[in-house]
C-alpha cells in the first residue's frame, strides 16, 4: 500500500496568512500541521508528499530541517486557477509514478487523532472513508462532505450540501484498493467541472458503478483546517490556552483573547479577540475582531 499526504491546495480561505506559505506548514502550538499527520505514520515505506511549484521549496527545507523521510513529488501548478484538485492530484501521482496497488490518501491540512493502523484494521478490499459525527446539521451545511451511511456502508454522499442529510463528515482519510485506480481517470473525464471533489468521486463510485464503499467512523479528536475558527481552534486544543503566542511577542496595555499570535508580534492599546495575526505585525490602539493579519502590517490609531 502506497501512502499519498495531499498538500498542493492554495488555502485561499486562510488568505493573507497563506497567501505565501503552505497551510500543512502552518504552526499548531509550535508545530506544523503535517507533523501531527507523521507523529504515528506506521508504515518503513516513505508516504509520498504531493505539493505544488509555490511551495515545494518550503517543503524542502521542512524535510532537511525535520529530518522526516517523505517522497517529495511537485505537481506542475503555481496558482489557484491551476489546481488540480483532489481526485486530480490523486490521478496525477497515480500516472506519474505509475502506482498499481491500493492507496491510503491524507488531507495535509487534517489532524486526526485515530491511529491509522485503527483505520486499516477495517479495510475489507473496498474502497473505505473516515467519517466524524459533528452531531450539527448546521455545523456541515455548505462546509464539508457528508455521508448517508447504513450498517458500515456508504449508501450515498452530498458535497457541501446546502440540505444535509448526516451529520457524518468526510475526513479527507481514504483507502482506495488497486482495482479503483483506473475509475479515477475514468471519472474525472466523465465528471462536470468543479465536481471533481473527493465527495462526487466516492458517490460516482456507490451511484454509478455500483461499488460498495465503507465506512470508519470514529470519535476522537479531529481538526479539519480550512479556516481562522477551526485553525484557532486546533491551536487552543494542542497548547491547551486560549491564546497561543510565538516567540518575542510583546503585548501591553491590550486584550489579547481566543487568537494565534506568530512571531515578533507588539500588541499595545488594542483589544485583539478571534484573530490570526502573522510575523512581524505591529498593532497599536486598534480594536481587531475575527480577523486574519497579514505579515508586517502595521495599523496605528492616528
Amino acid at each position: 500500500m502506497k501512502t499519498i499526504i495531499l498538500a498542493g491546495g492554495y488555502a485561499t480561505r486562510l488568505h493573507p496568512i497563506t497567501a505565501s506559505r503552505a497551510k500543512p506548514l502552518l504552526p499548531v502550538a509550535g508545530r506544523p500541521i503535517i507533523d501531527y499527520i507523521l507523529d504515528h505514520y506506521p508504515f518503513s515505506d516513505r508516504p509520498i508528499l504531493s505539493t505544488n511549484r509555490c511551495f515545494a521549496s518550503q517543503f524542502e527545507r521542512w524535510i532537511a530541517d525535520s529530518g522526516w523521510e517523505v517522497e517529495l513529488v511537485v505537481e506542475k501548478t503555481a496558482c489557484e486557477e491551476e489546481k488540480l484538485g483532489t481526485i486530480g492530484a490523486i490521478h496525477f501521482l497515480i500516472q506519474n509514478l505509475e502506482i498499481k496497488e491500493d492507496i491510503l490518501v491524507i488531507g495535509g491540512d487534517n489532524i486526526f487523532e485515530f491511529s491509522i493502523e485503527s483505520f486499516l484494521a477495517a479495510y475489507r478490499e473496498r474502497p473505505l472513508i473516515a467519517l466524524y459525527d459533528l452531531k450539527d446539521l448546521d455545523r456541515v451545511r455548505g462546509r464539508y462532505g457528508a455521508a448517508i451511511v447504513e450498517g458500515e456502508q456508504i449508501i450515498d454522499f452530498q458535497e457541501k450540501p446546502q440540505h444535509p442529510a448526516s451529520t457524518l463528515v468526510s475526513t479527507a482519510c481514504y483507502v482506495y484498493p488497486e482495482e479503483i485506480l483506473p475509475l479515477i481517470g475514468e471519472f474525472l473525464r466523465k465528471t462536470e467541472s468543479g465536481k471533481d471533489a473527493p465527495g462526487y468521486f466516492n458517490a460516482w463510485l456507490v451511484k454509478e458503478r455500483g461499488i460498495g464503499v465503507d465506512a470508519f467512523t470514529f470519535d476522537t479528536g479531529w481538526y479539519d483546517i480550512g479556516d481562522r475558527a477551526s485553525y484557532i481552534e486546533a491551536n487552543q486544543h494542542y497548547a491547551r490556552r486560549d491564546t497561543v503566542t510565538g516567540e518575542n511577542v510583546t503585548i501591553e496595555r491590550s486584550t489579547v483573547r481566543n487568537s494565534v499570535i506568530f512571531d515578533d508580534v507588539v500588541i499595545e492599546d488594542s483589544s485583539i479577540v478571534g484573530c490570526v495575526v502573522d510575523q512581524g505585525c505591529s498593532l497599536r490602539g486598534v480594536t481587531l475582531e475575527d480577523c486574519l493579519v497579514g505579515a508586517g502590517t502595521i495599523i496605528k490609531r492616528a
